[in-house]
């Protein structure tokens, strides 16, 4: 089909005009629809930005809060490490002495000039009895440390 079979009359050219001009309007009104749209979404992509750097912060601060506090913990256990070793090198060493005083007081010195021990008395007769119950010993408690 060619320009020249389309008649030019005045009604046909209005309603190309018409046309033309509405589909015009249209694309324009939906060009401002965009530009909003585009508008709203650069805020929402700011505000998303900003929440990230926001979330990443408060991330931070709680990695370096919890990097704080394992250091801390790790500060009181090796103190108390340090604190309950010391003790059990003293608690030792105190049991060693003991030891030491229990075999001195069980090995007295013989003098030179002692007389010989008296002879042992006889021996009882032996005589069968019930047999005893196991006596039970008292569990003593444990003092408590004191922690500070």
């Amino acid at each position: 089909m060619d320009l020249s079979q389309i008649a030019l009359d005045v009604p046909t050219l209005k309603l190309s005009l018409a046309i033309v001009g509405g589909l015009l309007l249209i694309s324009m009104v939906r060009i401002l629809f965009l530009l909003r749209t585009n508008a709203r979404l650069r805020e929402n992509a700011a505000k998303m930005e900003q929440q990230v750097l926001n979330q990443h912060q408060a991330l931070l601060s709680v990695r370096s809060d919890s990097n704080a506090w394992r250091g801390e913990l790790q500060r009181m256990f090796d103190s108390f490490r340090a604190e309950f070793s010391k003790r059990l090198d003293e608690s030792e060493q105190r049991y060693q002495d003991i030891q030491k005083r229990a075999e001195l007081i069980s090995k007295p010195s013989r003098p030179a000039m002692q007389p010989p021990p008296p002879a042992p008395p006889m021996p009882a007769p032996f005589v069968v009895s019930k047999p005893e119950e196991p006596e039970e010993k008292a569990v003593l408690p444990v003092p408590a440390l004191n922690i500070s």
